[in-house]
């Protein structure tokens, strides 16, 4: 097999999507097979120097505007609070798309068009993404098959204002190559693209029976280095929270003061917005903790309710108190979460002392359902079984429109 990647590169620089691309990646290359990344920014280095073909993808920017401006928002969201009533929940994933500058008709065309040359220089016979809408539009104009990460909460959204944005730049792409129109729907979650989820399904909701979908348990490559955190012989908790969630200054206000230097516990805090390392109290701020190494030593995650993060958590049997804040992907996962039994969600506003303290008393309540889930991840299969339903998976697309 010859797997090409076209890999989500968003401004905003979020890591999730590249380690489930990573992976894939990895678990296909030592099955034997070939493969080759699309990327965009300072991945492309970093993909290079795991020894991958690394084809260059034009860089996206926050809304499509100029390169500074779109730094400024990326940096500034992370202590940004959505001005949006508690209990609400916004956007879908055409949102995303919309941030993320890719429902711009002039940045579609030249994706799409990299990824064409890389189809032609590589010649692969299947493909693979993390949600990159140009990978998409390339199974429909090739007919390659094309498997995809996938959440069924990627599905809500349709017909909403971002949805028709991306519906208005895919036709402009399909009409260029002479394609027959297509629902954007139908381009990336329909019955020809094999849905591989890197959950179970207590925590997603797509029906496992389904022939295009892919239940694996997780997905976790790593694309940071191990660090060189060293723990001390206390228990800890895990904390990490993204855009739109906690930001920086609340957490530094609040955490000292629920763990205190004196405490049994010490409290971990791993946020890209963390310049360099600092010690407040019985917290330590980093700008990246190796989450695999920590989590054995942790009773409980508090995150911002990504994907990733939750399976991690899980897979260690550690329950999660989540703040996913309004956003529409978190608060889903969170809600699963919470209704399994491993955890408690809160809003924004109940960041405080008195409920951290409160809820960090209730561990025992949690663990045994966290565990039972644990093992139920780590028997899906994870990036290998992964690899082996591509490798299965046959495109019902329609014949190709432009061969590679």
């Amino acid at each position: 097999m010859r797997l090409l990647i076209p890999v989500f590169s968003p401004a905003s620089g979020t890591w999730g999507g590249i380690t489930r691309v990573i992976a894939v990646a990895e678990a296909a290359r030592r099955a034997g097979h070939e493969v080759a990344l699309c990327a965009s920014g300072d991945l492309e280095p970093r993909l290079r120097q795991r020894g991958y073909t690394v084809y260059s993808n034009p860089a996206a920017t926050m809304f499509g505007l100029p390169a500074p401006i779109s730094r400024v928002i990326a940096r500034r969201g992370e202590n940004f609070a959505l001005p949006v009533q508690p209990g609400r929940s916004i956007g879908n994933i055409w949102f995303v798309f919309f941030v993320s500058g890719m429902a711009r008709s002039g940045y579609l065309h030249a994706l799409v068009d990299a990824e064409l040359q890389a189809v032609r220089a590589f010649k692969p016979d299947r493909l693979f993404t993390d949600l990159n809408p140009g990978a998409y539009l390339v199974a429909r104009i090739t007919g390659l098959p094309i498997a995809a990460a996938f959440q069924q909460v990627m599905t809500w959204g349709k017909g909403s204002w971002a949805w028709g944005q991306m519906h208005r730049a895919m036709m402009s792409v399909l009409n260029a190559r002479g394609c027959p129109a297509a629902d954007p729907d139908d381009l990336c979650f329909g019955p020809s693209v094999l849905k591989i989820i890197p959950s179970i399904p207590e925590l997603d909701g797509a029906d496992p029976a389904r022939r295009d979908v892919c239940y694996v348990g997780q997905l976790l490559g790593d694309i940071q280095p191990t660090g060189d955190l060293q723990l001390e012989a206390r228990r800890h908790v895990f904390v990490y929270v993204g855009t739109g969630s906690i930001g920086l200054t609340t957490l530094r206000e609040v955490l000292p003061r629920v763990f205190p230097e004196s405490g049994e516990r010490r409290c971990l805090v791993g946020a890209p917005g963390i310049a360099q390392p600092e010690r407040v109290g019985g917290v330590e701020f980093r700008p990246y903790v190796a989450v695999e190494d920590v989590l054995p030593r942790c009773d409980w995650t508090i995150c911002h309710g990504g994907q990733n993060t939750i399976v991690q958590s899980l897979r260690q049997g550690v329950p999660l108190i989540i703040f996913p804040g309004p956003i529409f992907e978190r608060r889903f996962n969170a809600q699963k979460v919470q209704e399994a039994g491993a955890g408690l969600m809160s809003e924004v506003t109940g960041f405080t002392i008195e409920w951290l303290t409160g809820a960090l008393q209730r561990q025992a309540e949690f663990v045994p359902r966290a565990a039972a889930l644990g093992e139920r991840i780590r028997s899906y299969g994870g990036a290998a079984a992964a690899v082996e339903a591509i490798e299965r998976h046959t495109a019902a697309a329609p014949s190709a429109q432009e061969g590679p």
